[in-house]
């Protein structure tokens, strides 16, 4: 039985001390601040086991992290692959005179920046302070331009490849980095790593079940839900709803001609042009929901704004030995609580009116009058 004058033998038969176990109640404590950034590292490793996008992961460990070190600001930046620039995603903190929270186009060279040359080429953490003869004189220049007094870096290491860097900064006056906050950080970033890595695969899924593989456009899933949403939050004042579906005159020919991968190259080059074209209303969503069928769904625009869009759309064409272009239809709605109107029925309206256009090689969009009483009529064929 264990007491507090118990002992243990050695090989050799003689007796050996063991520390007694303390009273309880009388063990002692871990610091307060090291006991508080064990406690972030698990908040951090539960935060990032849930779902969540890539933002708001970074966003939840960067705020963790200033608190648990007592940072005045941290960073966290992306390699970009293939070069020796790292951009910065995120900002929090007391942020000097340039950064942004959500910056647009902040960005390092690692060739400027020994401490970030270091990372790239090695994935080493460093420490920097204003008083050290040693530091590299470009990271003092930048800690000078952003009123801070020493900053830190850290690897950012994600599937065994090194994905960024996550950076903190104290202010002037303040005590720098030390061993204990480079190891919170070493920790910290080992844990983001794995929340990172998921978040990426599940965007990479989310890509692949609302984009069509081929164009990079939505898919009729990311369609439909786009269209539900629409009418599910239909405000007080009713606002216009338009669909244009467009179909591809010359596809067929195309590809029993020049062969499929013309065929792919036809769809890629208009669903561009259709992408270039409908940026100009903000919002729109368009889709390839067939082979050479596209649909576009606008909310809140004027519908002829959107028909002027559409319009120069079927006046272009494409040549790749067979000239292929454009038939265009269109259909409003204006949505408002209480409208019966469904998407399924906008959509039909939209389909009717292309095949209006399409049967009659027309140039311009054909639209449909009033999609609520023209259900079971089809729009009439220009003479």
């Amino acid at each position: 039985m264990s007491g507090p004058n118990a002992s243990s033998r050695t090989d050799d038969g003689r007796s050996r001390p063991t520390r007694a176990p303390h009273p309880p109640g009388d063990r002692p404590l871990l610091p307060k601040d090291e006991l508080s950034r064990i406690r972030s590292l698990a908040a951090l490793a539960r935060d990032t086991g849930r779902s969540g996008t890539l933002e708001q992961i970074l966003e939840v460990a960067a705020e963790g992290a200033r608190e648990a070190i007592g940072a005045a600001s941290v960073s966290v930046s992306r390699l970009e692959p293939g070069t020796g620039v790292v951009r910065t995603l995120l900002n929090v903190g007391e942020l000097g005179p340039t950064e942004e929270r959500w910056p647009e186009d902040e960005t390092y060279g690692a060739d400027e920046f020994v401490c970030l040359n270091l990372l790239t080429q090695g994935a080493i953490s460093w420490v920097t302070t204003l008083d050290d003869p040693d530091s590299d004189p470009r990271e003092v220049e930048l800690l000078r331009e952003l009123g801070k007094g020493s900053s830190m870096g850290a690897p950012l290491v994600v599937d065994g490849v090194l994905w960024g860097e996550f950076y903190a900064t104290r202010n002037v006056g303040e005590p720098s980095f030390g061993p204990d906050e480079t190891a919170y950080l070493e920790a910290l970033t080992a844990i983001l790593a794995g929340g990172i890595s998921r978040a990426l695969r599940e965007e990479s899924l989310e890509e692949m079940a609302y984009h069509d593989p081929l164009t990079g456009l939505a898919n009729r899933r990311a369609l439909d839900e786009r269209a539900e949403w629409a009418f599910d939050h239909a405000e007080a004042v009713p606002r216009p709803v338009t669909v244009v579906v467009a179909d591809i005159n010359g596809l067929k020919r195309v590809n029993d001609t020049q062969g499929h991968l013309v065929g792919d190259q036809l769809i890629k080059s208009v669903a561009s042009a259709m992408r270039k074209h409908f940026a100009r209303l903000p919002g729109a969503l368009v889709a390839r929901v067939g082979g050479d069928e596209f649909t576009v769904l606008v909310v809140g625009h004027d519908p002829a704004a959107v028909v002027a869009v559409s319009d120069e759309l079927c006046g272009l064409t494409w040549n790749l030995g067979i000239t292929a272009s454009l038939s265009c239809g269109a259909a409003t709605v204006m949505v408002g609580r209480g409208t019966e109107l469904n998407p399924r029925e906008l959509f039909a309206a939209g389909d009717r009116a292309q095949y209006v256009a399409k049967r009659g090689r027309l140039r311009t969009t054909v639209v449909t009058g009033d999609v609520a009483h023209e259900q079971a009529d089809e729009p009439a064929l220009p003479a």
